[in-house]
């Protein structure tokens, strides 16, 4: 860079609104600066180029040949910078953006907590807005642009274009401790026919599941109680007031058993769940670490 240019480049917002108002007083009003700044920094302009920018027509100022030859270049430099600084601040605005995930209860323990910790390593200024509740009211939040992204229960309406599965695991039947089905290896859910169901309410994922597996065993359950949370509905079967069908625990079981069950379709596909809508970068960015990394950060 020439020397003269690295002098110039703060009198060029003066010079600039010089141009524009040939006027010093409106100038210095223009900028916010005392008038007799603007003089002093035309001339020192005029001591850097060697040459005047500007002379005087009666009252007032207008640009010499000179300076009208240089000041579209400096409006130029100027609309550069100001499209440098937008880029700038969209830039920050995306990095400290909030991304709004929606997700059923169960997968707040660890499914989750390990993605969002994943991807803070790399995002420290990007917040998250998390809500949790049944699978109808995440798929609700996700269609309604309230949530960009939702962990769920999978369906066949979620393909690869929609979604991606983290996991699938299989459920499980589980009885109070000396329950007659407690001994079994495995069971179908026909043999089930006769219980007293304790299953979490409508709307909630494990809701549908099981609807979807008395349908098929051609059976219509006795439900006892219904349920919001998973640990209450175990704490109903523990108590003895029925049975359930459930996710396998990792933790320990309090007064009941869990039984293996042997219908094929007695399994759970959990994932991620997006929406047509194109999202921000920073959305776009979770959702590539989910798929990229998701699987190994869930244990299963």
């Amino acid at each position: 860079m020439r020397a003269e240019s690295k002098e110039l480049l703060p009198l060029i917002p003066t010079l600039v609104a010089v141009a524009e108002t040939e006027h010093i007083t409106e100038a210095a009003h223009l900028l916010g600066i005392p008038q007799p700044t603007v003089s002093r920094q035309i001339a020192r302009a005029t001591a850097i180029l060697g040459v005047a920018v500007v002379e005087r027509r009666g009252r007032g100022i207008e640009m010499t040949a000179a300076g009208r030859i240089l000041i579209p270049y400096l409006q130029r430099a100027l609309v550069d910078l100001e499209a440098g600084l937008d880029a700038m601040s969209e830039h920050d605005a995306k990095a400290r953006g909030r991304i709004s995930i929606a997700f059923q209860n169960t997968l707040g323990e660890d499914i989750v907590p390990a993605l969002i910790k994943a991807f803070g390593t790399g995002h420290p200024a990007v917040t998250f807005d998390l809500d949790q509740g049944a699978r109808s009211r995440c798929l609700d939040r996700l269609d309604d642009g309230s949530a960009d992204l939702a962990f769920v229960s999978l369906s066949t309406e979620h393909t690869d274009a929609n979604s991606f599965q983290l996991y699938d695991e299989r459920l499980v039947l589980v009885v109070p401790t000396g329950h007659r089905l407690a001994g079994r290896r495995s069971v179908h859910v026909i043999d089930t026919a006769e219980e007293r169901y304790i299953a979490m309410g409508h709307g909630f994922g494990m809701r549908s599941i099981c609807e979807g597996l008395w349908a098929e065993a051609g059976m219509s359950p006795h439900i006892a109680f219904e349920g919001q949370d998973i640990h209450t509905i175990r704490g109903l079967v523990g108590a003895g007031l029925g049975v359930s069908i459930l996710p396998k625990i990792r933790g320990p079981q309090y007064e009941t058993v869990e039984v293996p069950l042997a219908d094929p379709t007695a399994r759970r596909r959990i994932g991620m769940v997006w929406s047509e809508r194109v999202p921000a970068s920073h959305v776009q960015a979770f959702r590539a670490l989910t798929i990229r990394n998701g699987r190994s950060l869930v244990v299963r």
